[in-house]
Protein backbone atom coordinates (compact mmCIF):
# COMPACT_ATOMS: atom_id res chain seq x y z
CA UNK A 1 0.00 0.00 0.00
CA UNK A 2 1.53 3.36 -0.75
CA UNK A 3 1.75 5.71 1.88
CA UNK A 4 0.75 8.93 -0.64
CA UNK A 5 -3.70 9.26 -1.10
CA UNK A 6 -4.48 7.62 -4.87
CA UNK A 7 -4.73 11.38 -6.28
CA UNK A 8 -1.69 12.63 -4.92
CA UNK A 9 0.34 9.42 -6.39
CA UNK A 10 -0.86 9.88 -9.88
CA UNK A 11 -0.63 13.28 -10.36
CA UNK A 12 3.08 12.72 -8.94
CA UNK A 13 3.45 9.74 -11.31
CA UNK A 14 2.06 11.12 -14.47
CA UNK A 15 4.00 14.23 -14.13
CA UNK A 16 7.23 12.15 -13.30
CA UNK A 17 6.67 10.39 -16.61
CA UNK A 18 5.92 13.49 -18.76
CA UNK A 19 9.17 14.59 -17.13
CA UNK A 20 7.77 17.54 -15.43
CA UNK A 21 8.26 19.75 -12.63
CA UNK A 22 6.23 20.94 -10.15
CA UNK A 23 6.62 24.42 -11.62
CA UNK A 24 5.78 23.33 -15.00
CA UNK A 25 2.60 21.50 -13.70
CA UNK A 26 1.69 24.57 -12.14
CA UNK A 27 2.12 26.80 -14.77
CA UNK A 28 0.39 24.53 -16.98
CA UNK A 29 -2.67 24.08 -14.86
CA UNK A 30 -2.64 28.26 -14.28
CA UNK A 31 -2.18 26.71 -10.91
CA UNK A 32 0.09 27.91 -7.68
CA UNK A 33 3.58 26.21 -7.10
CA UNK A 34 2.31 26.09 -3.10
CA UNK A 35 -1.13 24.03 -3.78
CA UNK A 36 0.56 22.07 -6.84
CA UNK A 37 2.83 20.63 -3.97
CA UNK A 38 0.52 20.02 -1.13
CA UNK A 39 -2.24 18.21 -3.25
CA UNK A 40 0.97 15.89 -4.60
CA UNK A 41 1.91 15.47 -0.91
CA UNK A 42 -1.78 14.85 0.27
CA UNK A 43 -1.74 17.67 1.97
CA UNK A 44 -4.80 19.56 0.34
CA UNK A 45 -7.85 17.78 -1.61
CA UNK A 46 -7.99 19.35 -4.92
CA UNK A 47 -11.31 21.39 -5.92
CA UNK A 48 -13.17 20.35 -8.66
CA UNK A 49 -12.05 22.99 -10.49
CA UNK A 50 -8.51 22.31 -10.10
CA UNK A 51 -8.90 18.69 -10.63
CA UNK A 52 -10.20 19.85 -14.52
CA UNK A 53 -6.72 22.03 -14.50
CA UNK A 54 -4.27 19.76 -13.47
CA UNK A 55 -5.90 16.57 -16.02
CA UNK A 56 -5.78 18.75 -19.09
CA UNK A 57 -2.26 19.51 -18.21
CA UNK A 58 -1.36 15.92 -17.44
CA UNK A 59 -3.27 14.44 -20.60
CA UNK A 60 -5.56 12.45 -17.99
CA UNK A 61 -9.20 12.74 -18.75
CA UNK A 62 -11.12 14.31 -15.56
CA UNK A 63 -13.46 11.45 -14.91
CA UNK A 64 -10.28 9.24 -14.42
CA UNK A 65 -8.93 11.76 -12.44
CA UNK A 66 -11.74 12.20 -9.88
CA UNK A 67 -12.25 8.26 -9.63
CA UNK A 68 -8.68 9.03 -7.71
CA UNK A 69 -10.34 10.91 -4.88
CA UNK A 70 -12.58 8.76 -2.84
CA UNK A 71 -16.06 10.16 -1.90
CA UNK A 72 -15.38 9.53 1.88
CA UNK A 73 -11.82 10.15 2.41
CA UNK A 74 -12.37 8.35 6.04
CA UNK A 75 -14.55 5.30 4.69
CA UNK A 76 -11.98 2.38 4.09
CA UNK A 77 -13.70 0.55 1.37
CA UNK A 78 -13.71 4.00 -0.50
CA UNK A 79 -10.44 4.66 -0.09
CA UNK A 80 -9.13 1.02 -1.45
CA UNK A 81 -11.64 1.49 -4.69
CA UNK A 82 -9.80 4.93 -5.28
CA UNK A 83 -6.58 2.84 -4.49
CA UNK A 84 -7.72 -0.25 -6.76
CA UNK A 85 -8.47 2.53 -9.86
CA UNK A 86 -5.29 4.21 -9.83
CA UNK A 87 -3.22 1.34 -9.85
CA UNK A 88 -4.60 0.31 -12.57
CA UNK A 89 -4.87 3.64 -14.11
CA UNK A 90 -0.86 3.92 -13.55
CA UNK A 91 -0.26 0.34 -14.91
CA UNK A 92 -2.27 1.24 -17.95
CA UNK A 93 -0.29 4.39 -18.83
CA UNK A 94 2.71 2.86 -18.05
CA UNK A 95 1.86 0.15 -20.71
CA UNK A 96 0.57 2.13 -23.40
CA UNK A 97 3.00 4.60 -23.92
CA UNK A 98 6.19 6.19 -22.25
CA UNK A 99 6.43 9.44 -21.57
CA UNK A 100 7.18 11.28 -24.64
CA UNK A 101 4.88 9.55 -26.53
CA UNK A 102 2.09 9.68 -23.53
CA UNK A 103 2.05 13.54 -23.40
CA UNK A 104 1.84 13.62 -27.33
CA UNK A 105 -0.54 10.57 -28.41
CA UNK A 106 -3.21 11.73 -24.88
CA UNK A 107 -6.51 12.68 -26.43
CA UNK A 108 -7.43 16.18 -25.23
CA UNK A 109 -8.59 15.93 -21.88
CA UNK A 110 -12.71 16.67 -21.63
CA UNK A 111 -12.65 19.61 -19.04
CA UNK A 112 -16.35 19.94 -18.20
CA UNK A 113 -18.50 16.69 -17.79
CA UNK A 114 -21.52 18.99 -18.04
CA UNK A 115 -21.42 22.88 -19.28
CA UNK A 116 -19.67 24.83 -17.90
CA UNK A 117 -21.24 26.89 -15.05
CA UNK A 118 -24.05 24.52 -14.85
CA UNK A 119 -25.56 22.81 -11.53
CA UNK A 120 -23.76 20.16 -10.94
CA UNK A 121 -20.19 22.29 -11.17
CA UNK A 122 -21.69 25.15 -9.13
CA UNK A 123 -23.06 22.79 -6.66
CA UNK A 124 -19.46 20.74 -6.62
CA UNK A 125 -17.70 24.26 -5.90
CA UNK A 126 -20.19 24.91 -3.02
CA UNK A 127 -19.44 21.80 -2.11
CA UNK A 128 -15.16 22.19 -2.11
CA UNK A 129 -15.74 25.72 -0.55
CA UNK A 130 -18.01 24.63 2.19
CA UNK A 131 -15.31 21.66 3.12
CA UNK A 132 -12.52 24.36 3.72
CA UNK A 133 -14.26 25.17 6.75
CA UNK A 134 -13.60 23.08 10.15
CA UNK A 135 -16.15 20.32 10.32
CA UNK A 136 -17.22 21.74 13.26
CA UNK A 137 -18.65 24.81 11.59
CA UNK A 138 -20.06 23.24 8.31
CA UNK A 139 -23.40 22.93 9.46
CA UNK A 140 -23.35 26.71 10.66
CA UNK A 141 -22.32 27.86 7.83
CA UNK A 142 -24.35 26.00 5.12
CA UNK A 143 -27.08 27.89 7.57
CA UNK A 144 -26.00 31.03 7.20
CA UNK A 145 -25.29 30.75 3.43
CA UNK A 146 -29.37 29.30 3.26
CA UNK A 147 -30.58 32.01 5.32
CA UNK A 148 -29.08 34.64 3.15
CA UNK A 149 -29.98 33.00 -0.03
CA UNK A 150 -33.33 32.67 1.14
CA UNK A 151 -33.07 36.79 2.22
CA UNK A 152 -32.14 37.54 -1.57
CA UNK A 153 -34.33 35.74 -3.56
CA UNK A 154 -37.38 37.46 -0.90
CA UNK A 155 -35.79 41.30 -1.91
CA UNK A 156 -35.70 40.03 -5.80
CA UNK A 157 -39.56 38.75 -5.47
CA UNK A 158 -40.28 41.90 -3.63
CA UNK A 159 -38.72 44.48 -6.23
Amino acid sequence: MNSLPPFARVIKEQRDRLHMSRAQLAEASELSYPYISQLETGLRKPSRKAAHAIAGALGLSVEELERTIPADGTNPEEVRKAEVFSDSLLSSRTRSAGPVEGMAMAAPPSLEISAPGSRDDLIGDMIDLLEEFDSSERLDVLAEVQKRAMQRMLDERNR
